[in-house]
């Protein structure tokens, strides 16, 4: 029988293997235990803070008064902080310099959003921005022997960010500002990272959803605020769109219904009507946007019922989407990493699911189509930079009937 190796007991390891009582290697975010079994990977310090355990992260809740403020984090080791300073770092380096062109919001993301983030009560937003950086460095160096451990740190940030932020907008414990803030990374972050086409990915959707609610729930507050003008300088309006050409005015016969081959029938129904209807108005609003704009205005405002069609597949969605990626070609030719998206490759998906009936519809698609690739790549639908809706009348104020909830 082999002896039994002695092993030193960690006393900083995770509180997961601590509580299955095995060796823990302390790699945080997530140890290689926790990571290999697909549990969990819970840190904290069990003497003076109580752990809430939720959906894969984890929060520390706050001490007594009388504590260090630096207390109020999870306990972490020198590895963790040393990967911490790293990704703060790329994140003032680097990766802040691709959420806007404009000088102005790109000092802001630089400076005072960190600053931000290491106020203890604002994890939602430390979280976002280290998923950020984290997923910045995993996309540049995707050749590195470290790619892994970036892919693994920005996972766990995230979840944790996504956490952080739905306990803060619940409890309402956090200032509103740092809330859209924190969303707005987490938006560019499902964005750049996510794979799978809607329905079976809705984090983006969740985070737009959440980004509109907060918006209409504190109008007032966001208005009054200090950090208005601020708030408004992260998504500046300066910025040109390259699209020169004329907005196809041919969609609005989509909706006609003297064509009895066309499923005129669903027609018949106001939500879906509506519903169609506003997916063109604000696309044509898109068009004639600047960039950042142009990347969060359609999604922003679509209704509910909107979703539910795209889901049914039904072909006046589906022509609506198109047109949209085909947009989305032209302007985020130029755009930062986590716009790069084969929309050109979705477009041509999406009309190859259409019969020919449709093709009165697809002329300007055709023409802003490559080749039609063999392979087509998953669409994302993941939400973008919405902090440009702040200083936007919501829809029942623009345009009655358009952009209600349905």
């Amino acid at each position: 029988m082999a002896p039994i190796r002695p092993h030193h007991k960690t006393r900083s390891g995770c509180k997961t293997c601590k509580q299955r009582k095995v060796k823990c290697d302390e790699d945080f975010p997530t140890c290689k235990n926790c990571t290999r079994r697909g549990i969990e990977c819970v840190w904290g310090h069990t003497s003076k803070h109580d752990v809430k355990r939720s959906g894969g992260s984890m929060l520390v809740e706050q001490p007594s008064l009388n504590e260090n403020p630096l207390s109020k984090w999870p306990v972490a080791n020198s590895s963790s902080d040393l990967l911490t300073l790293e990704l703060m770092h790329h994140y003032s380096t680097s990766a802040s310099y691709t959420l806007s062109s404009d000088p102005g919001a790109a000092a802001i993301w630089r400076s005072i959003i960190p600053k931000m983030a290491f106020d203890p009560q604002n994890h939602c937003l430390l979280y976002a921005i280290l998923a950020f950086s984290a997923l910045h460095i995993h996309h540049v160096d995707s050749t590195s022997p470290f790619v892994d451990r970036y892919a693994v740190a920005a996972s766990a940030y995230y979840y944790q960010a996504k956490l952080s932020v739905h306990l803060a907008d619940t409890e309402e414990t956090a200032d509103i500002n740092v809330v859209l803030v924190a969303l707005s990374l987490i938006a560019r972050y499902e964005f750049a990272a996510s794979t799978e086409v809607f329905p079976y990915s809705s984090d983006w959707y969740i985070t737009i959803r959440a980004i509109r609610r907060n918006v209409e729930k504190n109008r007032t507050q966001l208005q009054n605020s200090v950090l208005h003008s601020f708030i408004a300088a992260l998504a500046p309006t300066c910025l040109s769109t390259p699209l020169n050409d004329q907005f196809p005015s041919y969609l609005s016969t989509l909706l006609s219904t003297t064509h009895p081959a066309l499923d005129v029938e669903e027609l018949r129904d106001g939500s879906v009507r509506a519903a169609y209807e506003d997916s063109i108005y604000f696309l044509e609003r898109s068009w004639r946007s600047s960039f950042n704009r142009c990347m969060g205005i359609w999604w922003y405002m679509m209704p509910t019922t909107f979703f539910r069609l795209l889901v049914e597949e039904r072909p006046r969605a589906l022509i609506i989407l198109a047109h949209y990626c085909a947009m989305m070609k032209r302007v985020t030719q130029d755009g930062p990493w986590w716009v790069k998206k084969q929309w050109g490759n979705e477009a041509a998906r999406i009309v190859s699911m259409l019969d020919a009936q449709w093709a009165p519809w697809l002329g300007w698609i055709f023409s802003q189509l490559d080749e039609v690739p063999h392979n087509s790549h998953a669409l994302d639908f993941t939400g973008a930079d919405l902090l440009n809706w702040f200083n936007e009348p919501l829809p029942q104020e623009t345009l009655i009937g358009h952009g209600a909830e349905r």
